[in-house]
């Protein structure tokens, strides 16, 4: 469960110019950009929301706000920041409403698969167990505590992004960031296929 620190291995530049063309109706771009985007605010949804059969509903409305929104953002921000907090927002939203009901027609009409080399069967089952174990464990840490976690853990933010990303105080985080490490350790210690989460948790 080593945080991937996703920002430090993109080339900004060439996504720079890709929201850029994008902004003006270039298919290619839109479909090049979705992937990168896809898989990050997949993660995000599964592991803040908690799981469940909202999910996907909340990882596309996630997706068409942020196309729907794109010609909005300035890239003197971070785009991956700007959206992560889409996501987030989304997430929280729902937490809110209780029930998320979400209808809508595709309005980049895309159909995105991350290309990636493929993994062995055994192995790709074994990532999809792992990935439903924690998403489990996630599901049952309260949602002020799991959001923040999921913020630090898998996109790598340090707790003054968190801070920003979530309009709270630097130490509402950093407690609410210790009390879920410790909400999910006690949990996942009791999980022999976590061993490599809990090495993380541990440090």
């Amino acid at each position: 469960m080593t945080s991937p620190r996703p920002r430090s291995n993109i080339d900004h530049s060439q996504v720079n110019s890709l929201i850029s063309a994008a902004v003006l109706d270039d298919r290619s771009a839109m479909e090049k950009l979705a992937r990168i985007c896809l898989p990050r605010v997949r993660r995000t949804v599964a592991f803040s929301y908690g799981g469940g059969p909202n999910c996907e509903d909340l990882v596309q409305a996630a997706m068409i706000k942020i196309f729907t929104r794109l010609d909005s953002f300035r890239f003197e921000a971070s785009f991956f920041i700007w959206v992560d907090r889409i996501t987030i927002n989304i997430v929280r939203d729902s937490f809110k409403k209780r029930k998320f009901l979400f209808f809508f027609e595709d309005v980049t009409q895309l159909k995105v698969q991350q290309k990636s080399t493929p993994a062995r069967p055994d192995e790709e089952m074994e990532k999809f167990r792992l990935f439903e174990r924690l998403s489990r464990h996630f599901a049952a840490i309260s949602p002020n505590r799991r959001v923040p976690l999921v913020l630090s853990l898998y996109q790598g933010y340090t707790v003054p992004e968190i801070a920003a990303l979530l309009d709270l105080s630097f130490d509402t985080v950093k407690m609410r960031l210790r009390r879920g490490r410790s909400d999910l350790l006690k949990r996942i210690k009791k999980d022999p296929h976590c061993a490599d989460a809990i090495k993380e948790l541990s440090r």
